[in-house]
């Protein structure tokens, strides 16, 4: 070493170590000389960058020197500095380095300079080009480089890792507008691959305190426990199983069921020990095990139950632990079609199995026999020419029948050069295959429930369904485990092996979003059923399966858009107004699902046959029951010359006038399209853009204003500033005057009561009101602010206003939007307001409010409604499940804060 070498060496310090910051386009700008290689920028830009983030990557020091054992000076492509503490980190080249491609004298020197950086003391990673830059390889650098940091300099790793996405943000929102409401637990519903770890770990940055993550398997513990790291880079996270026992007192706790419900080891803790409670894959919670769990602990902040696949038979229970309380559910084609899960290609092929001759006993097959009848040459033959063919030999996951099972076909895919294994409960060393199966050391694994949920390998790119399917639950879990978003990845292959099985026919409807009965009109008779899928996914039936599943005429004809515009004014006819989407698929032709996949929203479509309406329609603004009594009464005399009605302020379609006199014209088509909603008068968009538009009363709005009459006769209906040249649509009377009155009335006059009440309380906006206070609020007493702030962002809200087009309306907006809507629910008697809160007093049954679940009809409510009514108890335990899921645990029972109902028919 030269004197100069030597004073570098001895007196090297970090030239960015006073810097608070430093971008990335800095540091390489900083470090452009040492810095040389399109490998090393790969490196610092994709891999340290985003672990250590502008306050850290300052502690890098490219091309580090350091004395060898002989003296000499050598330098190190990376090295985190960070006072005493160093780790190295080498990156090969633009130039593979093995022996043979490079001189044996430099390959020899790499390798005695790698033994050299060991022997110095310090941490070494190394790492190859091809390795930064191949899909495969990418994570398990990051994971790599990120592991020994975080257990030598943890406090350099940046804090935010993983940024929530959209629908984990979405769901963050729902969680936070549960609490605000009271709720100390809930379930989230979203499919597998969506991130529903990572969103858990998202929601608990909420608290300071415990925090304790239950899973029902230990295979899927370090998996959870992995996904925590990345958000919780810095902190010591626990771990409590039967044979490990680390870390656990620690803040953030991940433990098993079965380890945690052993009472020498739940009671050690407080029962309020932990701020946040998780339990994943919570439709195995009502077992005997997790119910110690969850009864014991009372979480101070909040207990989450996290699920891809509510919709099994214990469903009523496993809401039961969580008190009926759904935050928020998302859908597999939901997540498809918006980019959270790839898309499949799914091909349900023939397979010449009898399953009539195999035993069959409570909804399961007997296990010996479907070994004797599908571990079988001809059978193994056929998989493997259709795996070679259409899954082209990428890697796997086959879901076997047993353990038998699974066994022969690795050693069947071995036999012909594809490299497998067996991996299931009963495999020793499944742990290092499934490390292995991670690493692509080999091409299939065989397994039977195993990989169903929670282990997840993002890369895979074809599933082998090679036994019955018996049930929704697991055909989701398993079709889940390909979806997973993985670089370079952009579908998933779906071979499904389908014979004469019981239930093969539910796999159409497992896929699909929805089904269309076609009827024979003279006979009444479902002529075909068509089964509408994502249309991101293909999905295929060789003929005979299409015949096994009883689908002969499956895709029926081609749809145009000229058809579905016509179907949807047909039933727009038959309504006599706009139809939901709700009605769409309930009495249409055919199913929403056929409009998105042509017109790409029902936004789309609404604007393309000139559908699509106005906010002021749904939620009128500067509304209330005043006006409609002034308006109705008008109508009805006929006489509108002068009036607030005259044919000057009609401007429904536009083309406003000046000044005070269009701000007039404006409220008034705001007023009018109120009643048009209400169905009170005609509605100008049932008339066509050619043809002028004349303001009328329905045959429903003439039927109100005749029953009206006596109340016409005792109401002040005046307004103030009659004087000027402009009217004003303020009245004499207050607001509530007219809600005291009405209300009054209603119960003066029941005949006429029950059609007012009928046609307010219809109102689509009235019965997402209802359905708010009902399903969210969930109590008596609610402020008016709560409203304001929260009415908008309920879900089922934000979807109809989606639907119809509209801008949800902010807090500021609901403030105009929502009183019209509550002065309706004061006038029927449902609730009374006070200056800044209301209070709810009767509990409606109608089709908006007990529309449970999706593509109900009305003979199916109004049955619901009539033994709700009548006969509570003969409601079916499932059905009495759902009820309390949506309306409180409480709901049905003599605790339930309403005790009067009122019914609409």
């Amino acid at each position: 070493m030269n004197q100069d070498e030597l004073k570098e060496h001895i007196n090297w310090i970090n030239p960015l170590a006073d810097k608070e910051k430093v971008s990335l386009q800095e540091y390489l700008e900083f470090y452009k000389n040492r810095i040389t290689q399109d490998s090393e920028r790969l490196f610092v830009s994709d891999f340290l960058f985003p672990l250590l983030g502008e306050e850290n990557i300052k502690y890098v020091v490219p091309q580090y020197p350091f004395l060898d054992s002989e003296g000499r000076t050598r330098r190190i492509d990376f090295v985190l500095w960070k006072g005493d503490k160093k780790l190295a980190l080498e990156v090969n080249g633009e130039t593979y380095h093995a022996e043979g491609v490079i001189a044996r004298e430099m390959y020899d020197d790499n390798l005695n300079r790698q033994n050299e950086i060991l022997s110095a003391g310090y941490f070494l990673l190394r790492f190859s080009y091809s390795q930064l830059q191949h899909p495969l390889w990418r994570k398990q650098v990051s994971d790599s480089i990120r592991r020994l940091i975080y257990r030598n300099i943890p406090e350099l790793l940046s804090e935010n890792l993983v940024e929530p996405n959209h629908l984990q943000q979405q769901t963050l929102q729902q969680l936070d507008l549960r609490r605000s409401f009271g709720w100390k637990k809930g379930i989230v519903v979203l499919p597998t691959g969506t991130g529903k770890t990572f969103l858990s770990a998202f929601d608990t940055k909420k608290v300071t305190g415990k925090i304790l993550f239950i899973v029902h398997r230990l295979d899927i513990l370090s998996q959870s426990r992995d996904s925590f790291e990345k958000i919780y880079p810095k902190e010591a996270l626990g771990l409590l199983t039967g044979d490990v026992k680390e870390n656990t007192d620690a803040r953030i706790l991940f433990a098993s069921k079965d380890t945690l419900r052993n009472p020498d080891v739940l009671y050690q803790y407080k029962a309020n020990e932990f701020d946040y409670i998780i339990v994943d894959e919570v439709h195995h919670g009502q077992a005997q095990s997790y119910q110690i769990i969850l009864d014991y602990f009372q979480p101070n902040f909040f207990m989450l139950g996290l699920t891809a696949t509510p919709d099994r038979m214990d469903r009523k229970d496993i809401f039961e632990l969580f008190d009926y309380q759904k935050v928020f559910e998302y859908t597999l084609n939901e997540a498809i079609e918006n980019g959270f899960l790839v898309p499949y290609t799914y091909y349900g092929l023939k397979d010449n199995i009898d399953y009539s001759q195999i035993r069959y006993k409570g909804n399961k097959y007997n296990v010996n026999d479907l070994d004797r009848a599908l571990i079988i040459k001809g059978r193994n033959e056929q998989i493997l020419k259709e795996y070679l063919k259409k899954g082209k030999g990428f890697k796997t996951v086959g879901f076997c029948a047993s353990v038998k099972h699974a066994e022969a076909m690795a050693k069947f895919f071995n036999e012909n050069g594809i490299p497998s294994y067996a991996i299931t409960s009963e495999t020793p060393n499944r742990n290092e295959l499934i490390k292995q199966f991670r690493e692509n050391k080999f091409t299939v694994a065989f397994t039977v429930d195993l990989f169903n949920e929670g282990v997840d390998f993002p890369d895979l790119r074809v599933l082998l369904f090679l036994r019955p399917t018996e049930s929704k639950t697991v055909f989701i879990q398993q079709l889940g485990r390909g979806l997973r978003l993985c670089g370079g990845k952009d579908n998933v292959t779906i071979l499904d092996f389908i014979s004469n099985y019981q239930k093969a026919n539910k796999i159409r409807e497992y896929l699909s979003k929805g089904k269309n009965e076609q009827k024979n009109p003279k006979t009444g008779r479902i002529e075909k059923i068509i089964y509408e899928y994502s249309p991101k996914c293909a999905v295929h039936f060789d003929a005979e399966v299409e015949q096994i599943l009883d689908a002969q005429d499956k895709a029926g004809r081609e749809i145009t858009k000229e058809d579905l515009i016509a179907a949807y004014y047909d039933l727009a006819e038959s309504l006599g107004r706009k139809p939901t989407q709700q009605e769409i698929n309930e009495q249409g032709e055919f199913k929403v699902a056929r409009y998105l996949a042509l017109f790409g929203s029902w936004v789309k479509f609404l604007r393309e046959i000139g559908e699509f309406t106005e906010a002021s329609y749904h939620f009128p603004q500067g509304l209330h029951l005043g006006h409609i009594l002034y308006i109705l009464k008008t109508l009805l005399g006929g006489r509108l010359k002068g009036m607030h009605l005259d044919e000057k302020y009609i401007r429904i379609r536009g083309n406003l006038g000046e000044d005070r006199l269009g701000a007039f014209q404006r409220q008034t088509k705001y007023k009018l399209q109120g009643l048009m909603e209400l169905g009170l008068v005609v509605d100008d968009r049932k008339v066509g853009a050619d043809i002028d538009y004349e303001l009328q009363l329905t045959p429903k709005g003439k039927e109100v204003a005749e029953a009206l009459k006596p109340l016409f006769k005792k109401l002040d209906l005046t307004f103030k500033g009659k004087d000027r040249d402009i009217p004003s649509w303020e009245m004499n009377a207050q607001p509530s005057t007219f809600n005291e009155a009405l209300r009054h009335f209603i119960q003066q006059y029941p005949k006429e009561g029950k059609l007012i009440t009928k046609v307010l309380l219809d109102m689509h906006a009235v019965g997402l009101m209802l359905n708010y206070l009902y399903r969210v609020e969930r109590k008596a007493t609610i402020t008016k602010n709560s409203i304001y702030q929260n009415f908008f962002k309920a879900s089922f809200v934000a979807n109809y206003c989606d639907r119809n087009g509209i801008e949800a309306a902010t807090e500021e907006g609901a403030r105009r939007r929502c009183p019209f809507l509550l002065n309706i629910l004061e006038a029927t008697g449902v609730i009374k307001q006070e200056t800044s809160s209301i209070e709810v007093l009767e509990f409606v049954l109608s089709n908006q409010i007990l529309a449970i679940q999706h593509n109900e009809n009305e003979r199916e409510i109004a049955e619901r409604i009539n033994k709700i009514e009548n006969a509570p108890d003969k409601l079916p335990k499932e059905e009495v499940s759902l009820l309390k899921e949506t309306f409180g645990k409480e709901f049905l029972s003599e605790k339930y804060y309403l005790k009067t109902f009122k019914i609409i028919k």
